[in-house]
């Protein structure tokens, strides 16, 4: 068994991180078993190093099988390196887009010009041994001195908690991950939200949310001020964009300081407020009609941002007006949404900017949702990336009695099924119960 280790520290380094596994996966003959979870870590840096080198990092480790030679992989290695960005060495200290590294390979010893296995300074380094703990504890570490013999876990005993930060490089374990779906975290600005109505309306509170929901596995935030559900009052857009604007403010001004800076998506269904959303930088646009008016699509092929096109029949959803009992939902949205991406492709909207979403519980009686949660996979063949919004849902109710409130165990059982049914997106309202979760699921896999 091989142990690789990933780091980034310059740009989106999820993003950097997700690329490697991905191209780390297509090397022939490389077999990718099982990713560790994510440490964010102070940057090593030489003494007198430049203040734009302590830039902190995102370390991982990935668990691989491979019948190649050492050096064979390492020059496989240095081509993902290079193809994503990492220029050949010049500083050895320096910032890196990406950093992979043979942390150990079974029992072998190597030391030679290009190449040392177990990686040089493992046993004092957490960003590297803790996550190639992760995934193989019982690892007895080969190299003469006073580590001989002992496993990663041992070796690892000493620095406490992987959650506290007090490991040398205050080195701590996040709750995100490069192996499960994206998290989307829901910010409701209303106070009619089905779920969590007029908690996040203040500015203090909003922009606390948001902090809580990146620190806990978002990596996107989606801000709505129109509540789309039965009982919602719809709003005219400048109303909606009266709600939104001073906490769309807030937290672009805040987002640089978050530790990851989330990407902001904004979900309306007006073109007046998704233009002045995006002159405001946002990323995506979260339209829960579908881009069903016209002047929506014109604004969303113009300005090639990211956005989700949601199954529906009707926003605000009307409780009267549902899919007959009778039909297949899976078949039914699949032939919906091959029509409207069609048709936004011939409005100037490529399908890689596309994620779909099936639109669990707008228009759909409980069974027919539950049925899409669980035929995800059917929508791959659309060629979209696929975003699943299920989190606390009324289809529960054929499950549970509890208020939506009370609904994130349910939510997160689910988003378990969905990652296994290769969803790339998940908007949830409750970030730290789904990533905990996913994170266990992962471990068990």
């Amino acid at each position: 068994m091989v142990i690789l280790g990933l780091g980034s520290n310059i740009g989106d380094r999820l993003t950097h991180l997700r690329q490697a596994r991905n191209m780390l996966a297509r090397i022939p003959k490389l077999r990718l078993i099982k990713v560790s979870p994510l440490y964010l870590s102070d940057a090593l840096l030489p003494e007198q190093a430049p203040s734009a080198w302590n830039q902190p990092y995102l370390n991982l480790a990935i668990l691989c099988e491979t019948p190649l030679e050492p050096h064979e992989l390492l020059q496989q290695i240095k081509n993902v390196e290079y193809a994503i960005g990492r220029k050949p060495p010049i500083r050895h200290w320096g910032p890196r887009v990406l950093d992979i590294d043979i942390l150990a390979w079974d029992n072998r010893q190597i030391n030679d010009d290009n190449l040392r296995i177990p990686h040089l300074h493992l046993p004092e380094r957490p960003f590297a041994l803790w996550p190639l703990a992760d995934l193989l504890p019982n690892w007895v570490y080969p190299t003469a001195g006073s580590y001989q013999g002992k496993t990663a876990a041992e070796i690892c005993a000493p620095w406490g908690s992987r959650f506290s930060g007090e490991a040398p490089l205050h080195t701590r374990q996040i709750y995100h991950r490069i192996d499960t779906p994206i998290l989307m975290g829901a910010l409701n600005l209303t106070p009619d939200s089905f779920s969590d109505g007029g908690q996040f309306s203040q500015i203090k509170i909003a922009l606390r949310q948001a902090y809580h929901l990146v620190n806990t596995g978002a990596e996107i935030i989606d801000l709505g001020a129109e509540a789309t559900n039965p009982q919602a009052i719809p709003l005219h857009p400048e109303d909606e964009w009266e709600r939104l604007e001073p906490i769309l403010d807030a937290i672009q001004s805040e987002r640089r300081y978050m530790f990851i800076a989330p990407r902001l998506s904004i979900d309306t269904r007006h073109v007046e407020v998704a233009e002045k959303a995006l002159a405001r930088g946002v990323d995506w646009i979260n339209d829960p009609s579908g881009l069903e008016d016209p002047k929506m699509r014109e604004l969303i092929a113009a300005c090639r941002r990211d956005c989700v096109v949601m199954h529906n029949l009707g926003v605000p959803a009307d409780k009267n007006r549902v899919l007959d009992a009778q039909l297949n939902p899976v078949e039914v949205v699949y032939r919906w949404g091959e029509t409207r991406l069609a048709e936004l492709e011939k409005s100037g909207i490529p399908r890689e900017k596309i994620i779909f979403d099936p639109g669990i519980g707008f228009g759909k009686h409980a069974e027919h949702s539950f049925e899409l949660l669980k035929n995800t996979e059917a929508f791959k063949p659309l060629g979209t990336r696929l975003l699943i919004g299920h989190s606390r849902k009324s289809f529960m109710n054929i499950f549970t009695n509890k208020t939506p409130l009370e609904r994130d165990l349910e939510t997160a059982i689910l988003a378990i099924h969905l990652t296994k049914q290769g969803v790339d997106y998940l908007r949830v309202h409750d970030t730290e119960i789904c990533s905990r979760s996913l994170k266990l699921a992962m471990a068990l896999n």
